[in-house]
């Protein structure tokens, strides 16, 4: 069975965790269900929420030989980092009951939430890293 994770890393430590599985990343986030296509939907209904329109919101492919590895844009790792400082919270309640709702990922408020803000947590990690780690998220299915 696989499993969805996401994590961060440079692309060098990323890659080879995809090719030959390690060394495991240090910041590592079991999606469980969810997939790419979750994350996407869940990038489209956090720009609205955060007034980004126009924000890139595919994941990106890091290499031919890796399908099963992609990265979040920084666009979107800067709109997900963004939820944590909303001055009005039930704002990020609702982004999650919204996420929770849609055909792709399909669960409830109460398992979307958590899973939400663990992620821009991690996106905030990235976005408040210093430019030259090189840090980004990344999405695999192992």
């Amino acid at each position: 069975m696989s499993t969805n994770q996401l994590f961060i890393a440079t692309h060098h430590e990323a890659s080879r965790y995809a090719r030959d599985g390690g060394p495991k990343p240090k910041q590592l986030l079991d999606l469980g269900e969810a997939t790419d296509l979750d994350l996407e939907v869940l990038g489209e209904l956090a720009v609205k929420t955060v007034h980004a329109t126009g924000t890139e919101t595919a994941l990106g492919m890091v290499d031919v030989d890796l399908d099963h590895l992609m990265v979040l844009p920084d666009a979107l790792a800067e709109v997900l980092a963004e939820l944590p400082t909303l001055e009005d919270q039930e704002e990020v309640s609702e982004l999650a009951a919204a996420w929770a709702a849609t055909e792709e990922f399909a669960t409830t408020p109460a398992v979307a939430e958590p899973l939400l803000r663990s992620i821009a947590s991690m996106a905030g990690q990235v976005v408040a890293a210093d430019e030259d780690a090189r840090l980004a998220l990344y999405y695999i299915t192992v």
